[in-house]
């Protein structure tokens, strides 16, 4: 018979097998059927867990660490393990809470992404914002697919090099704030991140009737294309 120290071993090596079996039916979902295992999906899984498995049982079976330490290990790659499980279980939920915290601490930042897009997240309020360069200026748009066009406030309008008293307030539009008067006008350039869009039809809008520039269809319209997914917007250039 061993020692009371070997036998603490084996029987946390059996502990071990138990939560490894454990974590097995919880990633594969046994009992099941045969046909149900994809290696293309649960492969790279079971890699891990095999591994993480064989590093701790390497350890117990030729170190010699005290009861003590053992303990330790059990509780840390245990934990190690159930975290990981978590976190996989509930990545879509994790990477969409990702988004809305950027949201809310950078809202109108628009992210270019690898394939030459550009990603605007949802602020706190439920709408899109993305920040952008008019003719140079930095203007901040509420995405507006309703309106027809780009419309801007007479301060974002002075700022992108067009002189609001110049222009002539004739067309009727309906706003959040009722009907009011625009006057129309073309924009040199708007660039949101690497999308580039030249001589775009614009609205002026009048004193105090918008608070906020409209990114509308006459800038939307121009791209290849525009998309929601979840609490991202996609503007494919």
């Amino acid at each position: 018979m061993g020692t009371p120290r070997q036998i603490y071993g084996i029987a946390l090596a059996v502990l071990v097998l138990v939560m490894i079996a454990a974590g097995l039916a919880f990633l594969f979902d046994f009992p099941g059927e045969a046909e149900s295992f994809d290696m293309d999906s649960s492969g790279p899984r079971l890699i891990a867990l095999s591994a993480l498995s064989f590093v701790f049982m390497a350890s117990l079976l030729f170190g010699t660490p005290r009861v003590r330490e053992i303990l330790r290990a059990t509780v840390f790659w245990g934990g190690l393990m159930l975290v990981l499980l978590v976190g996989y279980a509930y990545r879509g939920d994790l990477v969409q809470g990702g988004y809305r915290v950027l949201g809310a601490l950078a809202p109108g930042l628009a992210v270019e992404q690898p394939d030459g897009s550009v990603m605007v997240v949802r602020n706190a309020s439920g709408h899109f914002h993305l920040d952008a360069t008019v003719n140079g200026a930095g203007v901040r748009f509420l995405v507006d697919t309703g309106a027809s066009a780009v419309v801007l406030t007479q301060a974002d309008a002075r700022a992108a090099g067009i002189a609001p008293e110049s222009l002539s307030y004739s067309i009727p539009v309906t706003t959040a704030n009722g009907r009011t008067l625009v006057a129309p006008a073309r924009i040199d350039t708007i660039a949101v991140g690497p999308v580039r869009l030249t001589d775009v039809r614009a609205f002026v809008a009048r004193p105090g009737s918008l608070e906020t520039s409209l990114f509308g269809m006459s800038a939307l319209g121009r791209l290849s294309g525009y998309r929601v997914e979840g609490d991202r917007l996609i503007l494919t250039p």
